[in-house]
Order: structure tokens, then C-alpha cells, then sequence
């Protein structure tokens, strides 16, 4: 069963919607906007509540990305939760290159389903 849901910071800066398979166990993250220290938390939430072994987050709508960004990515995947980038914005690369952990989270060939997509998904205020 696929389930989505949408958790966005109260700034309306940023955003995450998740689209989960438990069936499958599949899971895909979609941040949107800018993240930094205000607003990763709704990142952290995200991954956290989905609760998988395996977390894709397609990164292309990132419009800013610091190190708090780069650091829920990081301890998530540390904690048990593999955290796999793909499709990333401009910012992620930099963020990932200047840090040097580009090969630590892309991964070829990891994507989202084309058929699950950003609409239709349930909100939830986060901030």
C-alpha cells in the first residue's frame, strides 16, 4: 500500500513530501526549498518517521543546502536508516563535493518509481 505525506515548516521555506511502500518497503523523500538550520528539522522528522532500512531522497528541488542539511543525512545514515541521494540540485552537489561525501550518499541507478509522483499527498504542519 502506498501512503504519502507532506510535512512542511511553519516558514514555508521548506517542505518534505514522503511516498511510502510498506509492501515493498520502499521509500522516496522529496524536499523542496531551502534547508538550513531553521528548517531541516522537517528532513529529520521525515526520515525518522518512515521508519525503513533504505531511504531514497531525490534532492533536485533543494534549492539551499548547509551543513545542518548535510548532517541529518549523515546521522541517519549512521543510525541504521541508509540514506541514498539522487537527482541532486546544484546545491546538494556543491554541499556534497565540498564536503566530500558524494560517493557516501549517490548511488547510480537509485531512483523513485515513475509512478509515484508529489500530488494528492496528505499535509502535515511541521516547524
Amino acid at each position: 500500500m502506498l501512503t504519502a505525506h507532506t510535512a512542511r515548516h511553519s516558514s514555508g521555506r521548506a517542505e518534505v513530501t514522503a511516498y511510502q511502500d510498506v509492501g515493498d518497503g520502499r521509500c522516496v523523500l522529496y524536499p523542496r526549498g531551502a534547508f538550513d538550520a531553521a528548517t531541516t528539522g522537517v528532513l529529520d522528522q521525515a526520515i525518522g518517521r518512515a521508519r525503513m532500512p533504505r531511504i531514497v531522497v531525490d534532492c533536485s528541488a533543494v534549492t539551499f543546502a548547509d551543513v545542518a542539511f548535510l548532517r541529518v543525512l549523515c546521522e541517519r545514515d549512521s543510525h541504521g536508516t541508509r540514506v541514498v541521494v539522487t537527482a541532486p540540485s546544484r546545491a546538494v552537489r556543491r554541499l556534497l563535493d565540498a564536503t566530500g561525501t558524494t560517493t557516501r550518499f549517490l548511488a547510480a541507478g537509485d531512483s523513485a518509481p515513475a509512478s509515484w509522483s508529489c500530488s494528492g499527498a496528505d499535509t502535515l504542519r511541521a516547524g
